[in-house]
């Protein structure tokens, strides 16, 4: 039996419950507080926005950034003048200007220096603030569990939390580190500061896939005592589950959803689309199909929001329609699911842990194309759920595979759409999979 004065979680997230980021953080959250007697949540920073509603016995505590983590200024007025710890670093330092043992495909040097700094700087900022520390360290020595999020920014706290905590503990809490895509596959954002410290200071390690936790195992040496595989899960928002099963009109809508950022590659999308509908003969098989008009509705905000709108507006027409909502509300997203259904879900990412974008609209019913990387294979189970596509496929592949999946007799969309839904109910329902996580981390 757990003490339940000692059963407390301190969890270290990057926004939440601030701003509307983090959205499965927040569906994993009351799991967690019906599992643990007491949890502390330590954002890494706070952005605009209203503060979300938390369980009763969530207590929110001082942010460790006093200001935006992308925040430059912020950075070289906190992070390059004070006392906190600086020769820790010059290991890493090296391995960034060289590009020594990094996983996966390299930044330019120049890139890797600007992501060094930037979590070196990160991380003295914290250290340097005497006060939150003492705060971090206090919630920490009356925790069971320490759990990070994410497997990188606040995770580099890892190492230099259990050298303040070990003196004043009879019983070391368990830090628990969650894994995800970009916070772990190095070949992502090209490089990853201080990946060893962490690896080898955390004690649990929580990858989201088994592509995940196979990566780990296989580059770093030593690396955390115990890697176990839990997978995220997605909430579905409507009960009385009525998706567009059968198709009722001539329109064949695709939907995407994700960060418009290079590595989410949406630019591949538009321009598979842009080539489907210069091609006639292709055209003219839609039609035969039934379908006279292709609509692509993606949601999500970035720095290639502008660009991408303005190359929908030269492909728009009679026959189709690109619509880039930008960022919208978690909730919004999903009313659109439940209201307008689809016929498709694309993403084309370059890197992935595994995509909660992607069980989500399985849980409306909606076949997917998904790039195969990180996870997004273990999404898919034997029967037929969509497409997986190779990683490096072309503008003109993607099309064809668009083409031949409208092509499918109706009876195959209908039963591909049932599938999906069956695979989300037995998978990723958020449900059943926090459920059982929020156990184990009690438990482990």
């Amino acid at each position: 039996m757990h003490d339940p004065y000692r059963v407390k979680l301190v969890l270290f997230s990057n926004t939440y419950p601030f701003g509307g980021g983090e959205t499965f953080l927040a569906d994993e959250v009351p799991y967690l507080a019906q599992a643990f007697h007491r949890i502390t949540i330590f954002p890494l920073y706070q952005p605009g926005g209203e503060r979300r509603t938390v369980p009763e016995n969530v207590d929110i505590a001082t942010p460790l950034l006093p200001f935006d983590h992308k925040d430059k200024k912020g950075y070289l007025k906190h992070g390059l003048f004070n006392t906190a710890p600086f020769f820790f670093a010059t290991k890493e330092f090296f391995r960034a200007l060289f590009g020594c043992g990094i996983k996966g495909k390299k930044a330019n040097v120049f890139k890797r220096l600007r992501i060094f700094f930037n979590y070196f700087l990160m991380l003295r900022t914290i250290l340097s603030n005497k006060k939150l520390m003492e705060e971090v360290t206090r919630e920490c020595c009356f925790a069971d569990k320490i759990y990070f999020y994410w497997g990188d920014k606040s995770a580099m706290l890892v190492p230099f939390l259990k050298k303040l905590v070990k003196p004043n503990v009879e019983i070391m809490p368990m830090f628990c580190v969650r894994f995800h895509g970009s916070d772990l596959y190095e070949g992502a954002k090209g490089y990853l500061p201080f990946r060893s410290k962490i690896m080898e200071a955390t004690d649990y390690a929580i990858p989201v896939s088994y592509d995940g936790m196979n990566y780990i195992k296989k580059n770093y040496n030593p690396c955390p005592k115990i890697i176990e595989v839990w997978h995220l899960g997605s909430t579905h928002h409507d009960e009385n589950f009525k998706n567009n099963i059968a198709e009722e009109n001539n329109v064949f809508n695709i939907v995407g959803c994700s960060n418009l950022i290079p590595l989410k590659r949406v630019d591949l999308v538009v321009d598979a689309l842009k080539l489907l509908v210069q091609d006639l003969a292709a055209l003219q098989q839609i039609k035969n199909r039934g379908f006279d008009k292709i609509t692509y509705t993606h949601f999500g905000g970035g720095n290639m929001l502008q660009s991408l709108r303005k190359t929908a507006e030269t492909i728009n027409s009679e026959i189709i329609s690109i619509d880039f909502k930008g960022s919208r509300p978690h909730d919004e997203i999903l009313e659109y699911y439940k209201e307008n259904g689809a016929d498709l879900f694309i993403l084309a990412s370059r890197s992935e842990g595994i995509p909660v974008s992607i069980m989500e609209v399985m849980s409306y019913g909606i076949p997917v194309i998904a790039t195969n990387v990180g996870g997004v294979k273990e999404l898919f189970r034997n029967c037929p759920l969509g497409y997986i596509i190779d990683a490096d496929i072309t503008a003109e592949d993607l099309k064809n595979q668009i083409l031949e999946y409208i092509l499918l007799p109706e009876n195959i969309h209908t039963q591909m759409k049932q599938n999906c839904y069956v695979n989300w109910q037995e998978e990723w329902d958020a449900q059943t999979n926090y459920t059982r996580f929020a156990e184990e981390l009690l438990g482990v």
